[in-house]
């Protein structure tokens, strides 16, 4: 090989050897260096002085749950109101609900009126009073979060979000998502500027999995019996 070529093969093979190195054009997922169990700390702090928030459940696949969707309202002192999306015994169904003090009003799609049952039965279908309990609901389980792993910083609903991985504890999650009974794998969207959720999912441990949206916080809602 001639003295003049000799310098352009070298060349070549080190732009060659710094290619390779990138492992495909540098598509991998890059490595997040947030503090996960720091976030989820504040977030746990920032949840627990929320004083009102609308969640939009919903399900994919076959959870395995009564509960498969549903839009609401929630006050920190338990009242709330919004629908609920019911699957029993093979038939599904539309349910809206007011819970106001000690009692809930409930009322089928295709029912013409509401029905006045106790709380403490209510809540065996959706309990709106733990949500923002700082003792059960999602303050609770982000306090409960086991092996909390930081995976990726991403926007979610147009919010700048950490995304954190861990397991839910069946005792937490089971209060925000009725029939719950056991861990789950999970994955936290949290607000970088606020530190409260924006979302949190749970993969259930026979297929599908449960996501919660929470927005409209602090929102000034004006809850009361239905007439």
């Amino acid at each position: 090989m001639s003295k003049v070529v000799r310098p352009f093969v070298i060349v070549a093979l080190a732009l060659l050897a710094v290619g390779g190195c990138k492992g495909g054009g540098g598509s991998k997922e890059p490595t997040a260096r947030f503090d996960a169990g720091q976030v989820v700390k504040q977030s746990a702090d920032a949840m627990g002085k929320v004083t009102s928030v609308a969640v939009t459940l919903r399900t994919e696949g076959n959870p395995g749950l009564m509960i498969h969707g549903g839009d609401l309202k929630l006050l920190k002192n338990g009242d709330g109101e919004g629908t609920v999306q019911l699957s029993q015994s093979g038939a599904t169904g539309e349910m809206q609900l007011v819970a106001v003090g000690d009692s809930v009003y409930i009322k089928g799609v295709t029912g013409k009126n509401w029905r006045k049952v106790p709380k403490v039965l209510a809540g065996t279908m959706y309990d709106t009073s733990a949500v923002l309990d700082p003792d059960r609901g999602v303050a609770k389980m982000l306090t409960s979060i086991t092996d909390p792993k930081a995976q990726a910083e991403e926007k979610v609903a147009g919010k700048d979000c950490y995304r954190v991985g861990g397991t839910l504890t069946g005792a937490s999650i089971g209060k925000i998502v009725p029939g719950v009974d056991g861990d789950l794998a999970g994955q936290l969207w949290i607000d970088k500027a606020s530190h409260r959720l924006v979302r949190v999912k749970g993969t259930m441990p026979k297929g599908g999995s449960a996501t919660i949206d929470f927005t409209e916080y602090d929102q000034p809602y004006k809850i009361s019996a239905p007439q």
